[in-house]
């Protein structure tokens, strides 16, 4: 007799259901890093957002923008180009927008409020926010909320 070459039903579902098992299984850990890798982000542009204030500070004597507030959506949302552009060529920094983050800069003549906000968790605590009180004195406060 000649034997048929190929897979049989039997071998295909339990390769299937393996498979399923390890996707099954790795999922939370996708979302772990991926909620790491959002954070990391936030973390990372929340620097890059106060040295480029303080630089602008210490030529100009005064934050950006100049007693008002700046602000630039997460994605799916049009971002006004010329605050993307401003933020460029006044801070010396790109935002990228589109990484489901959302940037905030309020100013006054005292202090700068940068607020880096997320509609999902973006650091292991569960906090969906990132701040930072930047003073006239040069002080920094950075916390993160809900």
């Amino acid at each position: 007799m000649r034997r048929k070459t190929g897979f049989t039903l039997v071998e295909l579902m339990v390769v299937i259901a393996i498979l399923g098992i390890l996707a099954v299984t790795a999922m939370p850990f996708y979302q772990t890093w991926q909620q790491r890798a959002y954070g990391s982000e936030a973390t990372l542009t929340m620097k890059q957002l106060v040295d480029g204030q303080i630089m602008y500070y210490i030529d100009k004597n005064e934050f950006y923008p100049a007693s008002g507030s700046i602000f630039v959506p997460a994605q799916g949302t049009p971002a006004p180009a010329t605050a993307i552009q401003d933020i460029r060529e006044q801070l010396k920094m790109t935002i990228v927008q589109g990484h489901y983050l959302t940037y905030s800069i309020t100013t006054s003549s005292e202090e700068c409020f940068i607020d880096i906000t997320a509609d999902f968790p973006i650091f292991k605590s569960g906090h969906k926010s990132y701040y930072c009180q930047l003073k006239k004195s040069g002080e920094a406060y950075y916390f993160s909320g809900n």
